[in-house]
């Protein structure tokens, strides 16, 4: 057995036991990191995007069905492939560990920066939190999205006392949705909504 083929069946039994008996959030976010432990070294790491990262941050108060990663498609592929993940018009499935995996169609915009989200011994790419709320702004202002201007209320209110507010604002700014961001705060000052503190994560 080659070095690789022993690394792609580890990467199989790593999936197995690091998710087992954990919640949805904690294991889309665990995949990433795990994923990235065995994408080829010098390569470009997966980062976890959309959806699966408002569930994290909102502790399952957003539940979503995929895991939006934007990476080496030619890279992350195989791995999915040697594990099992079947694939379904854009989209990679695996049921036996419950995961839809969607590799994103586009690279990072120029604004958003990664960072990194230390969790039960993995160090997973994600973009920042303003990134991800100025995301859920555009969906909800283009795509006329209601769910998505939930989201960005979601984690505005759970996470306002540690958003960098000067960096969302100048993100909302450089992505054309200043005034969607006022009117959400706006609308969350309405509702009586001040800073709340964040729920620390279990490890």
């Amino acid at each position: 057995m080659s070095r690789r083929s022993t690394e792609l069946a580890a990467f199989g039994r790593e999936l197995k036991i690091v998710l087992r008996g954990r919640p949805g959030d904690e294991r889309k976010l665990l995949f990433v990191g795990i994923l990235n432990k065995y994408l080829p070294e010098g390569g470009r790491e997966a980062v976890l995007v959309g959806g699966a990262l408002v569930e994290f941050y909102t502790s399952g108060g957003y539940v979503t069905g995929d895991i939006d990663v934007i990476g080496d498609r030619d890279a992350i592929v195989p791995l999915l492939e040697a594990t099992g993940f079947a694939k379904s018009a854009r989209t990679w499935w695996n049921t036996d560990l419950e995961l839809v995996v969607d590799i994103a169609g586009r690279d990072l915009r120029r604004t958003e920066h990664v960072v990194r989200v230390e969790f039960a011994g993995y160090s997973i790419p994600t973009v920042s939190l303003e990134d991800l709320i100025v995301d859920r702004l555009l969906a909800a202002t283009y795509w006329k999205s209601r769910t998505d201007w939930e989201q960005a209320m979601l984690l505005l209110r759970a996470h306002r006392n540690r958003v960098n507010s000067a960096a969302l604002e100048r993100k909302a700014g450089q992505n054309d949705v200043a005034e969607p961001l006022r009117n959400l705060i706006s609308a969350l000052e309405t509702a009586g909504d001040g800073p709340s503190p964040s729920k620390k994560r279990p490890e």
